[in-house]
């Protein structure tokens, strides 16, 4: 049985915990954070190393 996960190849898993905190409304409660304390949740920048980090696509080659 084949599962579909929406996962593209070439992604990370960065993009992958940002779909699905999307898809749960945490991002939102995210942005309100931000908004209440005029301070940056780090979300962008942790997307970015986990997907450098742990890259989900196929390796080229």
């Amino acid at each position: 049985m084949k599962v579909k996960t929406g996962i593209e190849s070439g992604r990370g898993l960065g993009d992958a915990i940002a779909d699905l905190a999307h898809l749960t409304g945490l991002d939102r409660v995210a942005k309100y954070y931000e908004k209440i304390t005029g301070k940056s949740c780090g979300c962008d920048e942790r997307q970015q190393a986990l997907n450098r980090l742990l890259p989900l696509g196929k390796p080229e080659g």
